[in-house]
């Protein structure tokens, strides 16, 4: 029913209809690169590469313009096609696109450039993570209510409420944040369990991935990638913990 068609097929659709709310994809992909590129330049075990700041620089306000640019066509979508906005919504793949406006925005603080601002305030980490926390007590919670059972909505995509939470408590710990990025871990460790056990078994009612959103399969290296990570600044330390997550990642993406 989410897919039913709003115009009819001999009519061209507005514009906005047919700006999906997975254009969030291109922000997550820009301002990741904007972390590569800051990473490269700034860390001490890569000095030898002589990696200019300015390109972390162009990369991040380049990521801010798209974000800017895509924001503001979507809210226009919200605002003169609330009704297509509401079934992409409640449609089981899009939906989980609407935590990538988010987590771009996460990126964006984390890739932001050394030139620009030294710290960053926590009050915006949690300014950040709320509407993630939101959406998740609502995703979440239909998952164990069963009012959108994960058994028939699973797909790849659903990483992208997993990955949110590593994100946010990857982004925390680095602020010097304590219990809130662990908080996050532990929702999304335990998610992610559950998810990555429920779309190993490919099970027949299952929602399947429209051919264009193939490489959203790179997801699965993308969660616990990010968790490493995460746990190692909570932690403090490259433990074993980290290794083995890091370990499952770098299998996955083999697989892959």
């Amino acid at each position: 029913d989410a897919e039913e068609l709003i115009l009819p097929e001999d009519q061209e659709w507005p514009f906005l209809l047919r700006f999906p709310i997975s254009s969030f994809g291109i922000c997550l992909g820009l301002s990741s690169q904007a972390i590569l590129w800051k990473t490269l330049s700034s860390a001490p075990s890569l000095t030898f590469l002589h990696v200019s700041p300015i390109v972390n620089l162009v990369l991040w306000f380049a990521s801010i313009a798209i974000v800017a640019i895509i924001s503001t066509i979507y809210t226009l979508k919200i605002i003169f096609y609330f009704e297509a906005v509401r079934r992409e919504y409640y449609h089981p793949i899009r939906i989980n696109f609407f935590f990538a406006p988010w987590i771009a925005c996460l990126f964006l603080v984390m890739g932001l450039p050394p030139l620009l601002v030294k710290t960053v305030p926590p009050m915006a980490w949690y300014f950040l993570m709320a509407p993630i926390f939101c959406l998740e007590l609502n995703i979440y919670g239909q998952w164990m209510s069963g009012g959108r059972r994960l058994s028939k909505v699973a797909n790849p995509s659903n990483h992208l409420s997993i990955v949110g939470n590593f994100v946010g408590a990857l982004l925390g710990a680095t602020m010097g944040l304590k219990e809130g990025p662990l908080f996050f871990f532990a929702i999304g460790f335990a998610h992610y369990a559950v998810l990555f056990v429920t779309l190993y078994q490919r099970l027949p009612t299952n929602e399947k991935l429209p051919k264009e959103l193939h490489p959203v399969f790179f997801l699965f290296v993308a969660a616990p990638s990010v968790a490493s990570m995460a746990w190692a600044r909570i932690n403090g330390s490259f433990d074993n913990v980290s290794r083995i997550i890091y370990f499952i990642a770098l299998f996955l993406y083999m697989s892959l």
